[in-house]
């Protein structure tokens, strides 16, 4: 296919090209402004970071490194299982020894402790 000659599309093209270079302190004014506006945003950017950083600081030094705190997280996620499964071995207990003795441990258990004068 043979491309098309259409003086008209030429001339056109030529006249918003020219137009284009003639104006091209506008167009440049608004390529500095975009990035002045690029530039404040990234100052802002970097202030939010600087931030977020200094928490984090704040935090470590609080706590440890965040390392440090997920080791802690995860040993008392181990000691509440601990605990749960120590409470079902009491409760299993429990109910293995004979009713008699189960109801006076209940009973003694349901009392409030009292509190007797040494004197």
């Amino acid at each position: 296919m043979a491309p098309e000659l259409n003086p008209a599309k030429m001339i056109k093209d030529l006249q918003e090209r020219a137009e284009f270079v003639l104006n091209a302190d506008k167009h440049m004014a608004e390529v500095v402004r975009l990035l002045q506006n690029t530039n404040e945003t990234l100052e802002n950017l970097n202030k939010v970071v600087g931030r977020l950083i200094g928490m984090l600081d704040e935090v470590e030094k609080r706590v440890g490194p965040v390392t440090n705190l997920f080791g802690r997280m995860d040993r008392l996620e181990e000691a509440a299982f601990n605990i749960e499964r120590a409470t079902l071995g009491v409760e299993s207990a429990m109910l293995a020894l004979p009713r008699a003795l189960r109801s006076r441990i209940q009973q003694r258990s349901a009392k409030p402790p009292t509190v007797e004068n040494e004197s």
